[in-house]
């Protein structure tokens, strides 16, 4: 026991070391693209970076999905919602402030409300039971393509955001514009798509063995499920904020964190529900989680939309609110002490 312990261990260890590295030059390909194609910050985060940093929530999911399990699928991307904006949007605003552009982050807000509202309502209807249909999912894959085309035109036409001065400038061509060669575009997506792929396996090894650590040391299941899981899933998001606020790029964060809490609802939900209708059998899903999602996201909105511009009051509302979460999870049992 003890040899698989510090087996287990070090698989995990492995896991983050490899998802910190990629995280850093998976964020610093994006902000390449960013400056060279003068594309919004907040753009690239809430679509490039997302897509990306969802990739674990959607692999769980859809395996979960493929194996029968409703509660897993469904509760995996509302835990990574709740986790994405109550710890990892909180932690990032408590050390920086982001000014955003209020006609940007309200089309994304919109959306991520949107999506978590069509989720309660697939949810709770009809209220006997709790089942998400092929029907739904594809409904939710729908909202998902129309907001994918919002954000090209944006990306044509959008407002361009600052982007970090301690990006190292891009070296120049002729008329000192930068490289915007293929050859130097297809360097870049490549390591880009390689940093993404170790942001994934560090991902993966890090939910797996740590699942088995927790077991190891004798954490319930039920810890296991329903926060561990989740909270593993979102550390993608988490090493990227991280990365974000050492170069100075919050808004790709910021973006990247409400463009995955779209994603996990119109993706993860979506096509795990269209593969195979979701039945999860956790009444807590329809009137705790949900709920407390939509609240997350309520005041993350209300701010940025108010304030143009999020900061630390709105980080500690969001800590505090997650700390309600937990404990409505040891109040009503679903977490033994």
């Amino acid at each position: 026991m003890p040899d698989l312990l510090a087996i287990n261990l070090a698989l995990f260890l492995i896991g983050l070391v490899i998802i910190i590295k990629s995280s850093d030059l998976f964020l610093d390909k994006a902000i390449w693209i960013a400056r060279v194609y003068k594309i919004s910050e907040l753009v690239i985060g809430s679509t490039l970076v997302s897509l990306c940093t969802t990739l674990p929530e959607m692999v769980s999911s859809i395996t979960a999905a493929a194996q029968g399990s409703g509660d897993m699928a469904v509760g995996n991307a509302v835990g990574s919602v709740i986790c994405n904006t109550g710890l990892i949007l909180g932690i990032l605003l408590l050390f920086t402030t982001a000014a955003i552009s209020r006609e940007l982050f309200m089309l994304r807000g919109v959306f991520m409300l949107g999506t978590l509202t069509i989720g309660y309502v697939a949810i709770t209807s009809p209220a006997e039971t709790l089942l998400i249909t092929r029907g739904e999912g594809v409904i939710f894959l729908v909202v998902l393509s129309i907001y994918l085309v919002v954000n090209y035109y944006e990306s044509l036409h959008g407002v361009v955001l600052p982007l970090p001065s301690s990006q190292p400038a891009e070296p120049a061509t002729e008329g000192c514009r930068p490289d915007r060669s293929a050859r130097r575009l297809a360097s870049q997506l490549a390591t880009f798509l390689m940093a993404a792929l170790g942001v994934v396996f560090g991902a993966w090894l890090l939910i797996t063995f740590g699942q088995r650590l927790a077991r190891n040391i004798g954490i319930s299941e039920a810890v296991v499920s329903l926060v561990f899981i989740s909270l593993g899933t979102s550390l993608p998001e988490l090493f990227t904020a991280i990365a974000a606020i050492r170069k100075k790029a919050q808004n790709i964060s910021v973006g990247n964190i409400f463009g995955a809490n779209i994603l996990n609802m119109s993706l993860v939900v979506g096509a795990s529900a269209t593969i195979v209708p979701l039945q999860p059998r956790d009444g807590f899903l329809r009137s705790i989680d949900i709920p407390f999602a939509l609240a997350f996201g309520i005041v993350a909105f209300s701010f940025g939309v108010v304030r143009a511009r999020i900061g630390r009051t709105t980080g500690i509302m969001l800590l505090l609110l997650y700390l309600v979460y937990l404990s409505s999870m040891l109040f009503t049992g679903r977490i033994g002490v």
